[in-house]
């Protein structure tokens, strides 16, 4: 996932996003929930609406149309796809149509594991004045950093098995792996069949990885 730059985030604000559909989000930020869309009036509904259908396909390229933190494959039809704030919007509204704030998620790693957590935001009280730090995440930032410096995952068919493992690199990598429980996802049924051997070391020998982390 390529960083986001600043021209970036004005193009689609200046000409994706039509005149209305900007008109729309100024309404929507000055009420208590800006992105509850259906609780508005038309034609400021319609044009919310609008906006988010524009936000999923602008970041569904972006990050080539995998979960921005466990990175399965979001056209797989039996995995649901949330429009992801990094900085939840209960916690901070005025970003909740900030399209560098904004990107793609499953519903597993989104509303089951992250949800309105903070955990991996330095100083959430001040984020707003300073969203483009990355110091300011514990996680790899989907709009900032590339996610495969941090966190590899791995998936091997091997036979009839199917093995799913995360190489963690960097601390925000092994942090994203806790944070959203990517262990879970990992599978674990093998391990007797395997002698006793976790995903990670099974995959690592498939693949005559080291087994050392960060």
């Amino acid at each position: 996932m390529p960083e986001m730059t600043e021209q970036e985030a004005q193009y689609f604000v200046e000409q994706v996003l039509d005149q209305d559909e900007r008109s729309a989000i100024n309404v929507a930020l000055a009420s208590q929930n800006p992105w509850k869309h259906e609780s508005f009036n038309d034609p400021v509904k319609t044009n919310l609406g609008t906006v988010k259908v524009k936000i999923k396909n602008f970041h569904f390229e972006r990050v080539s149309r995998k979960c921005c933190y466990c990175r399965r494959s979001l056209e797989d039809a039996s995995i649901e796809t949330d429009r992801e704030h990094i900085v939840p919007k209960g916690k901070k509204k005025s970003l909740s149509y900030d399209i560098f704030n904004l990107s793609l998620a499953c519903k597993r790693c989104n509303m089951t594991y992250k949800g309105e957590k903070v955990d991996h935001i330095v100083d959430v009280d001040t984020i707003e004045s300073d969203l483009r730090n990355p110091d300011r995440y514990l996680i790899p930032h989907p709009n900032i950093h590339s996610y495969e410096d941090h966190l590899i995952r791995i998936s091997v068919q091997y036979g009839a098995q199917q093995f799913t493992s995360y190489r963690r690199i960097t601390p925000q990598g092994q942090f994203l792996y806790d944070f959203v429980r990517l262990d879970k996802l990992c599978v674990d049924e093998l391990d007797i069949a395997q002698g006793g051997k976790k995903v990670d070391e099974v995959v690592a020998q498939i693949l005559d990885l080291p087994l050392d982390g960060i």
